[in-house]
């Protein structure tokens, strides 16, 4: 057996899980929070593949529910920020199962709702879960994740975020014509609680949390042991997170402290402009895409290919982040502009496929990388903390998009217009993603420097 210690009774977690090697605990891992990812992808746009059916059966405008994409948007920007102090509390794990249990519950209400206000808090309250679970799983993934892996194993378990967002498009396929809008949400409602209780039994606790938090050895040997099924540990085995730095107590000046003054801000506006555009597609593109002619089955089969894009663009930059840096996700911001700008050009049905495609593999694997960023460049006492802002501070973009892209379609803009002001904040991602490349320091290997950034401590930050 492996005796991983540094004195023969001490072990330190981090060296134990930067030589694991990748086997069944890392698939079970990955896998379940897959899954919750794939629940929460479909609960995010649910409601865009249901608008075109609840519509025409509520006889109202399609900008009357700009709003309600609105509220589900500002939902998981407080659930973003409000789990990620939960997750720092009393686990990753819980607040992700907590997460997945609310926004199932609330969606399954959804299916019964007969009016634009209670579907809006409706929405809105389903938004907190789903904002709630999305950073702890990164957080989870990424403290679990050996360094020259964490971008991909982060991006493979966000592969289910995408798809789940473009299966909602089969869902109302195939049970809309039969079962009405509701049964989007039926479905979408289900789905959380069943993966949840799954979860339960086989989601691993974040063992660089358990450390810091002090929990109980034996919960920290049995976690130690699955990482690592052939370390051996003495009777007297103590724990501890050699590159880790103590914080007596959280503050926010900490997501400021060193080097994280310039990544931070970075990060943040790099997410809020992906968003932008990202929403504003992801919500309304079924919609517009039936605008320009496209048949109403056919508008979301195709708009399914915007997430398996999104996914592809995920997979295949996420080995050049680990291996390369953060300056790679420029790449993709850059081919998708002029590709998002081209969708309302009047494109026959084989390139208006192929560039809603490419524009997913664009905009949404750009989302995939800088996620993968969020959730490495804080360290373990505050990460939730930081990676939950990261992503709660996104919602702006993903509020505005929306809600813009609602009042444009309200004042009747002409369809390339708004794929024009929808490719605006791309080109900005681009110019963001190159800064914070820079910013974001790596080692000779081209991985990232251990948590990225040289941190304070918490007296030493209050001090600046």
């Amino acid at each position: 057996m492996t005796q991983l210690a540094t004195d023969g009774r001490t072990v330190d977690v981090s060296r134990l899980i930067d030589e694991q090697k990748v086997g069944w605990f890392a698939i079970v891992l990955i896998f379940s929070t897959w899954l919750v990812m794939l629940t929460d992808g479909y609960e995010l746009s649910a409601l865009a593949f249901a608008a075109p059916s609840l519509i025409k059966a509520w006889h109202i405008e399609r900008g009357a529910l700009g709003p309600v994409f609105g509220a589900n948007i500002f939902g998981i920007m407080v659930g973003s920020i409000l789990f990620g102090y939960v997750g720092d509390r009393i686990g990753r794990k819980r607040a992700i199962l907590l997460g997945a249990c609310w926004y199932g519950l609330i969606t399954l209400a959804t299916a019964w709702t007969t009016q634009v206000p209670e579907l809006l808090w409706l929405r809105f309250a389903a938004g907190i879960g789903i904002g709630g679970a999305v950073p702890n799983a990164f957080v989870l993934v990424s403290e679990f994740a050996p360094k020259r892996l964490r971008a991909t194993w982060v991006t493979l378990m966000f592969t289910g975020y995408t798809l789940g967002a473009g299966f909602g498009g089969g869902v109302a396929v195939w049970l809309v014509p039969h079962f009405g809008w509701p049964a989007v949400f039926v479905v979408g409602g289900l789905a959380p609680l069943v993966v949840a209780i799954a979860a339960a039994f086989v989601m691993p606790e974040s063992l660089r949390f358990q450390v810091l938090k002090g929990w109980p050895l034996p919960g920290i040997a049995a976690t130690a042991r699955r990482v690592r099924p052939d370390l051996g540990l003495p009777q007297d085995v103590t724990f501890v997170v050699a590159d880790e730095q103590r914080f007596s107590q959280f503050s926010p000046r900490l997501l400021f402290a060193g080097r994280l003054r310039y990544v931070t801000p970075v990060l943040w506006l790099a997410y809020i402009a992906n968003s932008m555009a990202l929403f504003f597609l992801q919500n309304w593109l079924p919609v517009l895409i039936e605008a320009v002619g496209v048949a109403p089955r056919q508008a979301a089969l195709m708009t399914t290919l915007f997430s398996i894009g999104g996914t592809a663009g995920g997979l295949v930059l996420m080995r050049f982040v680990d291996r390369r840096g953060v300056l790679l996700i420029t790449c993709l911001p850059v081919i998708g502009f002029p590709l998002v700008a081209s969708l309302g050009m009047g494109l026959d049905a084989g390139l208006l496929v192929a560039a809603v495609f490419g524009v997913g593999f664009c905009v949404a694997g750009t989302q995939s990388g800088l996620n993968a960023v969020a959730s490495m460049v804080y360290p373990t006492r505050f990460r939730s903390k930081g990676t939950g802002t990261a992503i709660g501070i996104a919602k702006i973009g993903s509020i505005a998009g929306p809600m813009i892209g609602g009042i444009l379609i309200g004042a009747h803009l002409p369809v390339q217009d708004l794929f024009r002001v929808a490719s605006i904040p791309v080109i900005a991602v681009a110019v963001l993603s190159f800064v914070l490349g820079r910013v974001y320091r790596t080692n000779g290997d081209g991985e990232p420097s251990e948590e990225g950034v040289h941190f304070q401590p918490a007296e030493a930050a209050a001090d600046h």
